[in-house]
């Protein structure tokens, strides 16, 4: 489960360097809602010019498991900014690197771990907690 969260998390920096919402492989480690609200996120950023900059170092726990469903807590470090693809101006407000707090559920799809929700709460864990 935990190489599943992190793939989903590549997935969504990937995309995200190129404000792409069709990048396979969102799909390939995410599943709705999560997956719709990625994408969604990513066209408007597309559509204002903008992509990612950044990256996030997990240290994600496994706190839950049953036969199809498990959930991960993390404290992902961000390095993450939006910036004008034309420019590399940062998109303000800009948020400086910051510990957010992660919760995530994975479901088992297809034979296949993928993240189905996710909370973040910026600026909220402990430092590799």
């Amino acid at each position: 489960m935990l190489v599943a969260y992190r793939a989903g998390w590549k997935a969504f920096e990937q995309a995200l360097a190129a404000a792409n919402p069709e990048d396979p492989a969102l799909a390939a480690t995410m599943v709705n809602p999560v997956l719709q609200g990625v994408k969604a996120s990513l066209l408007a950023d597309q559509r204002q010019g903008m992509v990612g900059r950044g990256t996030f170092t997990l240290h994600p726990k496994l706190v839950a498991l049953s036969a199809s469903t498990a959930t991960v807590v993390d404290c992902a470090y961000s390095t993450s900014v939006l910036v004008y693809a034309k420019t590399g101006k940062p998109v303000p407000p800009v948020t400086p690197p910051e510990n957010d707090g992660v919760r995530a559920t994975l479901v088992l799809a297809g034979g296949t771990w993928k993240v189905a929700k996710q909370t973040v709460t910026d600026g909220k864990c402990a430092p590799g907690s």
